[in-house]
């Protein structure tokens, strides 16, 4: 019975969060990349400013200035790294046991780092980006508004994969692996919102463009 109940404590004392080493890696590592966020060089700006010469929503602007140093950051790492969770849960979900470690291993690394960069992400274009924007008028009608909102939006589930890989969501192994994969499911819907919103005409849903001479 004592032996029980010491091995119950352990394996209690190991689930909880703030006991977890990783849980201070994870944290310092959002702290340094979301004050660079906050306090580095505008990634939003170009040369173009915010007005462009053609149709374009911010969504496809965003990616298109500054090549490839913006495809890079607010493209390529944040759905890199949903896809390789999306491939290694569908992995973990058909073997469950039989899950070679490395993939485990993947999967546990690429959830860990899609929260802490997607806030790092959302930081910077709420500061340089949608507030400007917004106290500027600057949106490019209703087709603007979706892209870069359900793009930003794409922070709620990485993060929720973080708590998950953390230990702060999911009380069990089953639990967890069911809000781990409902996040990706939700992060892969509003990622692919945003991209069809994004590569829209703005005018097709009423915007009308103001040349400027």
């Amino acid at each position: 019975m004592t032996t029980r109940t010491a091995t119950r404590e352990t394996s209690t004392l190991r689930r909880t969060p703030l006991t977890n080493p990783a849980t201070v890696g994870v944290l310092v590592l959002t702290g340094v990349l979301c004050l660079g966020a906050m306090l580095g060089p505008n990634l939003v700006a170009s040369e173009l400013g915010m007005a462009m010469s053609m149709n374009m929503t911010h969504y496809m602007e965003l990616l298109a200035v500054n090549q490839p140093r913006n495809l890079l950051i607010f493209m390529a790492v944040p759905v890199i790294l949903a896809e390789t969770l999306a491939i290694t849960e569908l992995v973990i979900l058909f073997r469950r046991a039989a899950t070679p470690s490395w993939v485990r291993t993947t999967s546990r690394v690429a959830g860990l780092l899609a929260g802490p960069v997607m806030l790092a992400i959302f930081l910077h274009l709420m500061l340089n980006a949608v507030i400007p924007l917004s106290m500027s008028g600057g949106w490019r009608g209703p087709a603007d508004v979706i892209a870069v909102g359900f793009y930003l939006s794409g922070v709620i589930p990485l993060v929720g994969i973080t708590l998950v890989e953390l230990g702060f969501l999911g009380t069990d192994a089953e639990t967890a692996l069911k809000w781990h994969a409902s996040f990706i499911a939700i992060f892969l819907v509003v990622a692919h919102v945003a991209m069809i919103f994004g590569m829209l005409d703005p005018s097709v849903l009423g915007y009308q463009m103001v040349h400027q001479h």
